[in-house]
């Protein structure tokens, strides 16, 4: 009897009506100018809670209690709101809705965690809608923040976007917050966003919102540089299924450009499908493929001076993996003058100086597997218990083959994350739990790796058979016996050495490689073995109902990261290391002065048993209507962040004795034996290797790493004017503590000698992140101007530039930008018979600018770039259907965003769009 009842309740639970709703309102809405179907329509009873959206079709139907006449709202961004009086329920309704001018008009949530104007909000914010993605001439919606106002990309690949503001660009940037749908999207052991990698789907974006500079007081800790919140779409609101093909090619004129890759095929095709079941229950389903050959990595670049691989023995290039491995040969040079002193008049004059000679590299092209593959597949559940309650239950798994540039460039090849919620809202609150978990894959690091390589075919020295260098210096004397010069006599004595050399391609290499990277790190090998997981679990409750005199939200969090590496990127040997974040916050906001002025303070308590301290951050905002729809807006934000788990613990190999290393004293001085072997700054071992002087050594000072704080100033004006022109002007300025950056150091485990230190094969180098003493200072500007032309024409332009001060010279500090960027857009988004024609054209343009990779990977100047992306679009009406024909980077002049990141040139491609909302 039991089992009879509860199994009626679920089917009552589930029926498409109710008992009250007896009432039943259908109709369709239409675009009064095309006379297209008007989608994800909002429909309201007006003083009631009855409402619905209309589907891809343009269709509704609405249920209602209410006895008639009933007056609907009928709204939508973009059209104009209309309210319509429902006088019969037989009578199918027709309606047609007047397109609106969207400047202006614009919502944002993340600004405050409030629905409010973007014109209005207490923080430089940007937006990209859905309708944007649609429009826009970049094939993914990651690529649109390159325009956006005060934003900062870094490429790594085509798979692979790392965002920023306020200058601090690097890929994988810890400091800045990405959320999709709620959830944190950072890697759980790495702590950088995923990008794109289990983002959403290019249809399933419905709005981007993208705040610069310090959020902690409202995102908690690594919000310093920005945060970037994603909403994907409500099944509810949007649904029917949708289809997006590119196809394109890349590579074009690759011989003229120094490209190594041929003429290829881009392919992207994404599917999404949504229902609503009634209308209680709605689901959707998202998938997307992403597959081309990726933009190659090819700086020859000498890390080692100026010379070239023809002129510099130990030369070392930035895209070439390998040449790390360097070693002053004058030992063996003077074993050989021991051994036959009539060599003294060819071997004492190289004696006067150290002769270093790196082992060869291999070039990334042809090393690391250049095929991008991206899959994501995205699933979502919706039931509405009541009209102001709804479950959620989601899921988001990603896999494929990228490139990341870091310390070295890491071919993530088989990685695997996933991400699940469940979550259940209401108006006034929401609780939310969720998990990001993450597999590694075969990751192949592209510096130790080729190192390993070299080591396993020939080895460097082995002392009694001989070696590479052994034999390149018995060379290198004959060459220069048989009165060969100096440069031709290195050269063949690299041509000696290199003999039965694993050449990329080879069955040898394939093997060697094959071998090394799949044994483990802690083991002797290059294999990562991350599993680390992330667990959330938050909620927050808005006060309004409770507090009339001004707004009160309030919520708390609770965080743990697992991280498990099996020693290959934290010391977690003998079991998986557990952090634990737990977080409060209080947001409180009122309108003052006839509504004119509006107040706000936001307070969050942070702690993370990493640390003895807890963190408490604050906001302070002033939001003044000057004039109707004229802003000014001031913001104090004092924000911080815990060192991430890679800056705090991560214990890694980055080439052959060298490391990435946390700032924790656990790492530096149980592992590294620091207090022992004291570090010296590597660029004073250089020094001393070149001298001989011990006189020139530098100690590195370091100490238990702690967390960085920033105090952010932001005074700006926000305005519509003759609802024409929407401009945004600002102005910003941060003071920094303990800000964390990197240094590169080396000690001598096992020997207090210092003259240790000039044998390569002796000494242990480390990247290591450390707080600098020096207080630092950022600032800088930005402006805007977006042109409503009429016709749906649309122009844009901004101008944006950030600085640097005080910065401590022995800090990596990731500050790599230009003086100034200019960024413009003009476009259409319907013109011609019945508006099927569309276009829509961008400009970015940089300057030349200093550019350093953390880890001692590569530093130097990236050039100027102005990069044109166009398309041209063509709707068929009858077909729900569209096409388009665009390209990016149009000119196909190569360009990079970051020094040892890839030269990007043109993807030509036409896109078939099938009921694209």
């Amino acid at each position: 009897m039991k089992k009879v009842l509860l199994l009626n309740l679920i089917l009552y639970l589930c029926m498409s009506g109710t008992v009250l709703a007896q009432s039943l309102i259908k109709g369709s809405i239409k675009n009064s100018t095309t006379n297209e179907a008007a989608y994800a329509i909002s429909i309201r009873v007006k003083n009631g809670t009855d409402g619905t959206y209309s589907d891809d079709r343009g269709r509704f139907q609405l249920k209602t209690s209410k006895s008639l006449p009933i007056t609907l709202l009928i709204s939508s961004i973009g059209y104009e709101p209309q309210e319509f009086i429902v006088e019969s329920f037989s009578t199918p309704l027709e309606l047609l809705l007047k397109p609106a001018q969207i400047l202006g008009q614009e919502v944002v949530v993340s600004a405050s965690r409030t629905v409010q104007n973007k014109l209005s909000s207490p923080v430089t914010i940007e937006q990209i809608s859905a309708k944007d993605v649609v429009n826009s001439p970049q094939i993914n919606y990651m690529d649109m923040m390159q325009g956006l106002k005060g934003v900062d990309v870094t490429v790594s690949s085509l798979g692979f976007t790392s965002v920023t503001t306020r200058g601090f660009n690097t890929s994988g940037n810890t400091n800045f917050t990405q959320i999709v749908d709620g959830m944190d999207n950072q890697a759980p052991g790495l702590n950088f966003p995923l990008g794109s990698a289990i983002g959403l789907t290019q249809l399933d974006v419905d709005n981007i919102e993208l705040l610069s500079g310090a959020s902690s007081a409202l995102y908690g800790s690594r919000g310093l540089n920005g945060t970037m919140v994603m909403t994907g779409k409500d099944p509810f609101k949007y649904q029917g299924v949708s289809v997006l093909i590119t196809q394109g090619v890349n590579h074009i004129n690759n011989k003229k450009k120094n490209d190594p890759v041929s003429p290829s095929p881009y392919y992207d095709w994404t599917i999404r499908f949504a229902k609503k079941i009634n209308d209680k229950i709605a689901f959707k389903i998202n998938t997307q493929y992403t597959q081309a050959k990726d933009w190659v990595a090819n700086d020859a670049s000498n890390k080692n001076g100026p010379g070239t691989s023809l002129t510099d023995p130990n030369y070392n290039g930035v895209n070439f993996y390998g040449g790390s491995t360097s070693t002053d040969i004058s030992p063996f040079l003077q074993a050989a003058l021991a051994g036959n002193p009539d060599l003294a008049p060819i071997i004492e004059p190289l004696l006067n100086k150290p002769n270093y000679v790196a082992r060869t590299g291999y070039p990334e092209y042809g090393y690391l597997d250049n095929t991008a593959k991206l899959f994501k597949i995205n699933g979502e559940f919706r039931y509405k218990i009541s009209q102001k309650i709804e479950a959620i239950a989601s899921g988001t798994f990603g896999t494929g083959n990228i490139v990341y540039t870091n310390d070295t460039r890491y071919q993530l090849k088989g990685f695997k994350v996933g991400q699940y919620r469940l979550e259940l809202k209401s108006d006034n609150w929401f609780v939310r739990t969720y998990t990001t978990q993450e597999n590694s894959g075969r990751t192949l690091v592209a510096g130790p790796t080729a190192q390993y390589i070299n080591e396993s075919w020939k080895t460097s020295y082995d002392g009694e058979a001989g070696g590479w260098y052994p034999e390149y210096t018995y060379q290198l004397i004959n060459s220069l016996a048989g009165g060969t010069a100096l440069n031709d006599a290195h050269l063949a004595a690299r041509a000696f050495a290199d003999q039965g050399r694993a050449e990329l391609g080879t069955p040898l290499f394939n093997r060697l490689r094959d071998s090394i990277t799949s044994t483990p790190i802690s083991e002797g090998g290059t294999l990562f073995l991350d599993r680390s997981k992330l667990y959330n679990t938050e909620a927050q409750y808005n006060f309004s109902n409770q507090i009339k005199f001004m707004t009160v939200i309030a919520g708390v969090n609770w965080r743990l990261y697992n991280l498990n590496s099996k020693n290959t990127l934290f010391p977690d040997k003998d079991k998986p290391i557990n952090v634990n974040e737990y977080s409060a916050y209080v947001q409180m906001a009122k309108k003052v002065a006839e509504e004119r002025l509006n107040i706000a303070a936001s307070f969050r308590y942070d702690k993370n048993t990493l640390f003895s301290s807890p963190k408490v951050t604050s906001r302070a905002s002033l939001v003044f209507e000057a004039m109707n729809q004229n802003f000014i807006r001031f913001s104090y934000q004092n924000a911080y962040s815990f060192p991430s788990n890679i800056q705090a613990l991560q214990n890694t190999l980055n080439g052959y004795n060298s490391y990435s290393s946390g700032g924790s004293s656990l790492l530096l001085n149980d592992n590294y034996q620091f207090d022992k072997y004291p570090p010296y700054v590597y660029e004073s071992v250089l020094k001393f290797q070149e001298t001989g002087d011990p006189g020139v050594l530098k100690k590195f000072q370091y100490d238990d790493i702690k967390p960085q704080s920033v105090n952010a100033f932001e005074l700006g004006y926000a305005a519509l004017l003759g609802n024409r022109f929407m401009i945004d002007i600002l102005g910003y300025f941060s003071t920094w503590k303990n800000f964390i950056g990197y240094a590169n150091v080396a000690n001598t485990p096992g020997t207090d000698d210092v003259n240790a230190l000039k044998d390569h094969s002796t000494y242990i180098q480390y990247n290591i992140a450390f707080n600098g003493g020096e207080t630092v200072n950022t600032y800088g500007y930005a402006a805007s101007l977006s042109v409503d032309m009429g016709y749906n024409f649309l122009g844009k332009i901004n101008y944006y530039s950030d600085y640097l001060k005080n910065k401590n010279d022995s800090q990596i500090n990731n500050f790599n930008t230009p003086n100034y960027h200019i960024n413009m857009e003009f476009g259409n988004s319907g013109f011609g018979k019945k508006q099927v024609w569309s276009f829509n054209t961008s400009l970015r343009y940089k300057p030349g600018y200093h550019y350093v990779v953390s880890g001692g990977l590569a530093s130097g100047e990236v050039p100027s770039s102005a990069v044109i992306d166009a398309q041209i679009s063509y709707k068929l009406i009858k077909a729900r259907s569209g096409i388009r024909l665009g390209a990016t980077n149009i000119t196909n002049k190569y360009y990079s965003t970051g020094i040892a990141n890839p030269r990007i040139g043109a993807v030509y491609y036409v896109t078939y769009a099938y009921n694209i909302l």
